[in-house]
């Protein structure tokens, strides 16, 4: 339901992505140029962030469904180890910039796995009181 712990987890989760495209998108000239990536390697970042922020929103809106909803966070959590595998292998200069990002989606993942750990606390539950009818 809308208000259980794990949609406030979503929605940190959703707010930390749309302001991780905010900042890549709008202040590219100020953030980016630190990282000294070339333009095809912004867009994969870019790319991965809306698909990790598609998959949040989406996994928000299946609230009814929990089962669904722990796979689409599972799909998500291995999207961000993914994406951060492929920012530390690839990063070759360290910051406050590089480490900001690196936190938010380690934040993001923490959150994700909360997520599921209080979605399948819900279904135990749910599956006790159906035991005891």
């Amino acid at each position: 339901m809308l208000y259980r712990i794990q949609t406030l987890y979503l929605l940190i989760s959703i707010f930390i992505y749309s302001i991780l495209i905010y900042f890549l998108c709008t202040l590219n000239k100020n953030i980016m140029d630190f990282f000294e990536w070339n333009f095809s390697f912004k867009k994969t970042i870019l790319i991965f962030i809306i698909i990790c922020l598609f998959l949040s929103i989406l996994s928000f809106f299946l609230f009814h469904q929990k089962k669904l909803q722990i796979f689409f966070n599972k799909i998500n959590i291995l999207t961000n180890t993914i994406h951060e595998g492929f920012l530390f292998f690839s990063c070759s200069q360290w910051n406050k910039y590089t480490l900001i990002i690196f936190l938010f989606f380690i934040l993001c993942i923490c959150l994700l796995y909360l997520t599921n750990k209080a979605i399948k606390k819900d279904i135990e539950l749910i599956n006790s009181i159906n035991r005891i009818r």
